[in-house]
């Protein structure tokens, strides 16, 4: 923002103008005033130099008593580039023919003591312009001013083109973009100096849009709105909400009452085709059949919406400036004492308020055409989504839900199986095997967990006895005969 107080915002874009300037010298499209007529600079001989003025800044921070480092490293330096243009003569001498200047303006004093910058007037300007060095012997010069701060609305006018002179103005839009003003003939001239690249433009154009996606749930995005908030040229915004429009499917942008739209054409998409392309027997049952009226339908009920919406937004811009001018009257009929002057402002504002009364009955006409609208369409897009989503009938589900229940069966009597049949055995050493594991143990120098390995080893052995013991041990019990009554 030009207002911002932040200094280091304005040394960003000081240095951003600059290394602009600076690929511009470069660039064929360029062509300033020089004795011979408009030229391109890359075609001349070029003498750059580059100057700023840090020393003034560090006499204006002790003067403040600001001893900060760290404030001087955010501020602006007021850069300059002058750029020497001639050409060559008898192959051996050059001549000048032209110069171009950059001079970069920053207000230091405000920032410095942390006040809200003021943009430059047709004073300063004037004082800046007189300060710099004269033309000699005539020769042209195209003159860059950057204020970081912005300019008046009157300064806009200082912008002249002069035989000795051409005058540029530059400044920071608050749209986050560049403001260039110059003389009207030399209007691609004056375009080049705009810093700000095409594809940022766009990405600008794009938040825009997508800051404003809520107006497209009930009407639509114009594009001549984009680009008064955007400050971008109405040609570029347009072209960009169509690419948009393209990029996004369910949008569309088309010129809707002298202006581009863009709306979207009912909230929910077109069923897909499964597979890819329709078969052509399927083409030929939908030419023949009225399956795609509804489709055709909420395209123009969608298009139809967002024309009463662009139509109702004018009338409360129009009822807004008509509020507005009877706050004037109003102001109007306090501050003079006349009776006939207050007379007259009766009689204005009488016929300003039924103005007012005429445009809410307009509003509520349009709002009633805007509801019946988006109802129907609303109906048009339930029974789309209806016959759209092709979900399965009662006996299908029925049967997957019967086959979900058999393979949860199966899987867990194999669950079950796995679990019964999962115990590890442990198997005994043989008697070589014992030995030589013995051996290793010993060379590896561990006889305290040869000798816990051999005691838990003789412990299975010893549990395996006993229970084969046991098992000996054991009478077997007596079979019960037939018709002999349980004991206990």
């Amino acid at each position: 923002m030009r207002n911002s107080t932040d200094p280091s915002l304005h040394r960003d874009r000081e240095q951003q103008f600059t290394q602009h300037v600076e690929r511009l010298l470069d660039d064929p499209r360029l062509r300033v005033d020089t004795l011979n007529g408009a030229r391109p600079v890359p075609a001349m001989i070029r003498s750059v130099e580059k100057s700023d003025r840090g020393t003034d800044l560090k006499r204006e921070m002790s003067a403040m008593n600001l001893p900060d480092r760290e404030l001087q490293a955010k501020m602006p330096l007021g850069q300059r580039i002058e750029v020497t243009l001639s050409q060559s003569k008898w192959f051996i001498f050059k001549k000048t023919v032209g110069r171009m200047r950059l001079v970069c303006v920053s207000p230091t004093r405000d920032l410095l003591a942390g006040k809200e910058p003021k943009p430059l007037g047709t004073a300063e300007v004037n004082k800046i312009l007189s300060e710099m060095p004269p033309s000699l012997g005539g020769v042209p010069t195209t003159i860059v001013l950057l204020s970081t701060s912005g300019f008046t609305i009157e300064a806009h006018e200082v912008t002249e083109r002069r035989a000795d002179r051409t005058l540029i103005l530059a400044e920071p839009n608050d749209a986050g973009g560049w403001s260039v003003w110059g003389p009207p003939e030399k209007k691609a001239l004056v375009d080049l100096f705009d810093a700000e690249a095409e594809n940022e433009k766009r990405r600008r154009i794009r938040e825009a849009v997508e800051a404003s996606r809520a107006d497209l749930l009930g009407g639509g995005i114009a594009a001549d709105r984009v680009a008064s908030s955007t400050q971008l040229p109405l040609q570029l915004v347009e072209a960009e909400v169509k690419s948009y429009a393209k990029e996004n499917p369910g949008l569309a942008a088309k010129r809707l009452d002298g202006r581009v739209v863009l709306f979207r054409e009912g909230t929910s998409p077109a069923p897909p085709v499964a597979g890819g392309s329709m078969p052509l027997i399927d083409k030929l049952r939908t030419l023949f059949s009225r399956k795609g009226e509804n489709e055709k339908k909420i395209a123009f009920l969608s298009e139809r919406r967002a024309a009463l919406s662009q139509q109702r937004d004018r009338a409360y811009e129009e009822i807004g400036a008509f509020e507005q001018k009877d706050e004037e009257l109003r102001t109007s009929f306090k501050a003079t004492t006349s009776p006939v002057t207050r007379r007259r402002i009766t009689s204005q504002l009488v016929q300003l308020r039924k103005d007012i009364e005429r445009r809410q009955q307009l509003l509520g006409v349009l709002n009633q055409q805007v509801n019946v609208v988006s109802t129907h369409l609303h109906n048009l897009e339930l029974v789309q989504q209806g016959t759209g989503a092709k979900l399965p009938d009662s006996e299908e589900i029925a049967t997957d839900a019967a086959a979900a229940e058999e393979m949860l069966a199966q899987l867990q009597a194999d669950n079950e199986l796995a679990d019964s049949v999962g115990t590890v055995a442990h198997a005994s050493m043989s008697a070589e095997e014992q030995a030589l594991y013995e051996e290793l143990e010993r060379e590896a120098g561990g006889p305290q967990t040869t000798q816990v390995k051999l005691d838990t080893i003789e412990e299975e052995h010893e549990i395996e006895r006993r229970a084969e013991t046991r098992a000996q041990s054991s009478p077997a019990r007596p079979q019960r005969q037939k018709g002999e009554a349980e004991p206990g």
